[in-house]
């Protein structure tokens, strides 16, 4: 369940990211450095290759087990290279959480009365670019609270725009919203994730299949 769509977000504007970054209401702004008063073509590059191969190290070793070593070969990069931008992993954490809860937001928003499988469809695509993010904010949640808490915010407020979303097309408000759109979307994830791990095993199209069924059953009419 992999995917070979290229990372546009990551790869060609690291300047761009940086200013989602500052400007998205994840809630926690990461301290990123600069060595010059505005980073050029370059340096947005390397920041790029930074951030994608956090991605690549988070999901295959999860927050804790990565490092900064790791990290740094992934991106092809020393480890100085590294701290000229980022002073800490948690720093290229947040980074990677501003564009996360963007990109969940865009898809979200557009549920409305379009086909639903074709919806859950762009929510796994999601996930390939930004699944990574997901699993380790969890991780190191746990452990640091401010993030917990900043992350907690927008990822709730995520779920209650979706469950607010289906009860408006089937027509009756749902009891809990936020609730639901918490359970849909653990669901999602988690089948992303395991399908990552039993690729082999496990038709993607079938889970996405069942998936939309599910969501279906949820827009009947009680």
């Amino acid at each position: 369940m992999r995917s070979d769509r290229p990372t546009a977000a990551l790869s060609n504007d690291g300047g761009l990211l940086m200013a989602r970054a500052k400007n998205a209401e994840f809630g926690l702004e990461p301290t990123m450095r600069s060595p010059a008063a505005a980073p050029g073509p370059r340096a947005n590059r390397t920041i790029a290759k930074i951030l994608d191969a956090t991605r690549s190290v988070f999901l295959t070793r999860g927050y804790a087990g990565t490092t900064i070593d790791e990290i740094a070969k992934a991106a092809g990069i020393s480890r100085a290279s590294f701290y000229t931008y980022f002073p800490t992993k948690r720093d290229a954490l947040l980074a990677l959480g501003a564009d996360s809860a963007e990109a969940s937001q865009r898809v979200v928003e557009s549920f409305g009365d379009g086909d639903l499988a074709s919806f859950v469809d762009d929510y796994f695509t999601m996930l390939d670019e930004h699944g990574s993010f997901a699993l380790a904010w969890t991780q190191a949640a746990h452990e640091d609270d401010e993030i917990r808490r900043a992350g907690m915010k927008r990822h709730l407020a995520i779920c209650r725009s979706f469950g607010r979303a289906v009860g408006k097309r089937r027509g009756t408000p749902l009891d809990d919203p936020t609730a639901f759109g918490l359970v849909f979307f653990s669901l999602c994830e988690r089948s992303w994730n395991y399908g990552h791990l039993y690729e082999k095993e496990v038709d993607e199209a079938a889970v996405k299949a069942e998936v939309t069924t599910l969501l279906e059953s949820a827009l009947e009419t009680p």
